[in-house]
């Protein structure tokens, strides 16, 4: 005994039986919702696809902003009042401004020194114009007034987004299916576009509507408690077994299924879900569906393909992310939005007649019961980043089923996680420190243990 003891891998044997150890009992009693990463409202839905201002810089009378893109616009046109004033370079764009200070001395209200003018990326096509409005104040106004002001001061306005936050690609969130044969793929892309009648020149919103009606047809009497294998087996798996008679699904399997359906058919959509719970057991809420990339507006919109609802937008027919969805939720200030839905899968009680076969727009508070139920004030919604692959829980023996969804598990527990929204303070950002600590240990001692051996 005291040999052992003695022994130089005695210590390091020590200390990674008790990192292992450490590693398993954090991992067996993890809740199976954790693995996410509370992030904001931009990071989630303002993707580097579209212009985003990230600051300014002033110097001689020219404003400089700083555009955020991850596109590469050879030029930009300068427009005032729809004539092009000048053309800058691509990789910085330059306002000229005047010299029409607000003095306060004139008598003319602010709102008259608003300077404006329109950023027009080339080459043409490249992307939408950018609107900005700036409001040159003297600091001699303030002074006049009686108060210290260091410098001229400038109220800004854009039509982009502005700030110094993280973003992600749309690609980004696209799963790339590498893990289904190439053989089925192949079958895919022939079911949407000779199933589903997809063509190159449906803009997103129409694939969109025939994707969810060629479902809801398929899984009509497909409703239903989902066979343990569905947690593992890839969405086209699944939407046979559903539509054979052989698996049932719930909104789970209609998000995942929608998902590999849209992305293949050139629609950029993300997996979101919002499944809280406590310890397992306590179950606040839980529903999954879908967001879409509209490339006309640049903004994603929220779907439930379980509910055949394919987007929800405003009263200027702009759509609604999943966020927007939430927060008009939790005051039922639904006045002005619309929802296209198809009504004669869920909604056949709405007083509207419609073909069956038709999306058609319908005032949202007449189908908001799953979101009024499960966008919960404390509810924590969910963007899971690709793959399309499920969470392992309690069937560990799941883990020699397949090795994507194996290796996706690991990852998305120690690294990989989704991002999440929420009004309420989530701590996925304390549960992934302590798992990578706990491993990075767990990997140290190892070696040690490997170099005292």
């Amino acid at each position: 005994m005291q040999d052992l003891v003695q022994h130089p891998a005695f210590i390091p044997a020590l200390v990674t039986l008790g990192f292992l150890a450490t590693n398993l009992w954090v991992f067996f009693r993890r809740e199976w919702e954790s693995n996410h990463r509370k992030a904001d409202y931009a990071e989630i839905n303002y993707p580097s696809d579209t212009p985003s201002l990230l600051s300014w810089r002033i110097s001689r009378q020219r404003l400089y902003p700083k555009i955020i893109w991850n596109k590469s616009p050879s030029h930009w046109q300068v427009m005032k009042d729809g004539h092009v004033i000048e053309t800058v370079p691509g990789h910085a764009p330059v306002v000229t401004l005047s010299d029409d200070y607000y003095t306060g001395k004139d008598g003319k209200p602010l709102t008259d020194s608003v300077q404006s003018c329109t950023l027009r990326p080339l080459p043409a096509g490249i992307g939408r114009d950018v609107i900005l409005q700036f409001t040159p104040i003297s600091r001699q106004y303030y002074l006049d007034g009686g108060m210290h002001f260091p410098t001229d001061i400038f109220q800004t306005k854009s039509s982009i987004p502005t700030g110094n936050f993280k973003r992600h690609a749309v690609s980004d969130w696209v799963d790339d299916y590498s893990y289904i044969d190439r053989a089925t793929l192949v079958e895919i892309d022939r079911m949407i576009s000779d199933e589903m009648h997809i063509a190159d020149t449906d803009n997103q919103l129409t694939r969109m509507e025939k994707i969810m009606h060629y479902m809801r047809v398929q899984l009509a009497d497909a409703g239903g408690i989902p066979k343990n294998d569905f947690r593992w087996k890839n969405p086209f798996q699944i939407f046979n077994e559903m539509r054979h008679g052989t698996g049932k699904g719930w909104c789970t399997q209609n998000a995942q299924i929608f998902t590999l359906f849209a992305n293949r058919a050139g629609v950029a959509t993300r997996f979101v879900y919002c499944h809280t719970v406590q310890s397992n057991q306590f179950i606040y809420d839980g529903h999954s569906w879908t967001e879409s990339y509209i490339e006309e507006q640049n903004r994603w919109v929220y779907s439930d393909p379980m509910k055949a609802l394919v987007g929800v937008f405003d009263r200027q027919g702009l759509a609604l992310n999943t966020a927007d969805v939430f927060q008009l939720t939790q005051y039922k200030t639904y006045d002005g939005i619309h929802a296209r839905i198809f009504r004669n899968w869920c909604w056949k009680d709405l007083p509207i007649e419609a073909d069956p076969n038709t999306a058609i727009d319908v005032p949202f508070e007449l189908v908001t019961f799953t979101p009024e139920k499960q966008f919960t004030p404390h509810a924590i919604i969910k963007y899971r980043r690709p793959p399309n692959i499920e969470d392992i829980r309690d069937m560990y023996s799941m883990w020699f089923t397949s090795w994507s969804f194996a290796w996706s598990n690991f990852t998305r527990y120690l690294w990989h996680y989704d991002l999440a929204y929420s009004n309420m303070p989530t701590k996925g950002e304390f549960v992934y420190r302590l798992r990578q600590s706990l491993f990075v240990g767990l990997i140290v001692s190892a070696v040690w243990l490997v170099c005292a051996s």
